[in-house]
């Protein structure tokens, strides 16, 4: 598996050098090196959300000082980006426009991407969630595509409004954008999971923590696709 993502990797920096080409526009590279950066976060993400719950001081240093795997970092590269641009692609080619219905169709594509990682990765046991169920009927690998779709959708309301930018504003935004996209939507949004889960909380304050996250996720997914029905024209 870490040969297919670094031949993906590898197969997508070549389309992200044939389009800054073609279109005369960076902002596929420059969205790529910002996925690198998303596996910044991945091992705070391992502490809230994965195997170890315990808030002890020791075992957030234990966590956070584990390194990055290579794997994981090239993979980043096209991970939160490559639907992003698949869609910024068809928009320079006008095979896709902004608007709130399209944007909406958009994130469940997105969402199902995700899915599809989700359930390639469990498959071929390249990860494991400790509690595979939430309540409500709602499953980890569910909730973590929720949120990478939100990422990736966010990810691409920046690209679009900055392809025509200069070097350097592409660079400034959309360069930290997954990783602080990444600190949002996991960090903030999934507050209410990740807190109560942690705190070791009783069924029904996970549940309220669990419907308090999904109503965040989707108030996020509503304020991203009017951003994109706004920039149409």
């Amino acid at each position: 598996m870490e040969f297919a993502a670094i031949l993906l990797t590898l197969l997508v920096y070549g389309a992200a050098g044939y389009i800054w080409w073609l279109f005369r526009t960076p902002i596929f590279l420059i969205a790529i090196l910002a996925g690198h950066l998303s596996a910044l976060a991945s091992p705070l993400w391992r502490l809230l959300y994965g195997l170890n719950y315990s808030a002890g001081l020791n075992t957030i240093q234990a966590v956070l000082g584990q390194p990055i795997p290579f794997s994981l970092i090239v993979a980043a590269g096209w991970f939160y980006p490559l639907p992003a641009l698949v869609v910024l692609y068809l928009y320079l080619t006008r095979w896709w426009f902004p608007g709130y219905l399209t944007g909406m169709l958009t994130y469940a594509i997105f969402l199902l991407y995700h899915l599809l990682i989700e359930s390639l990765g469990l498959r071929n046991s390249l990860w494991s969630y400790e509690i595979a169920g939430l309540p409500l009927g709602l499953s980890r690998p569910l909730l973590t595509a929720i949120m990478s779709g939100l990422i990736s959708y966010g990810l691409l309301y920046l690209v679009i409004n900055t392809y025509r930018s200069s070097w350097l504003t592409m660079t400034l935004t959309v360069l930290p954008a997954a990783l602080l996209l990444s600190l949002l939507v996991h960090g903030l949004l999934g507050a209410p999971i990740w807190a109560t889960l942690i705190l070791g909380g009783a069924g029904w304050a996970l549940a309220l923590g669990t419907i308090c996250a999904l109503g965040l996720l989707a108030w996020g997914v509503h304020i991203v696709t009017l951003g994109l029905a706004r920039s149409n024209g």
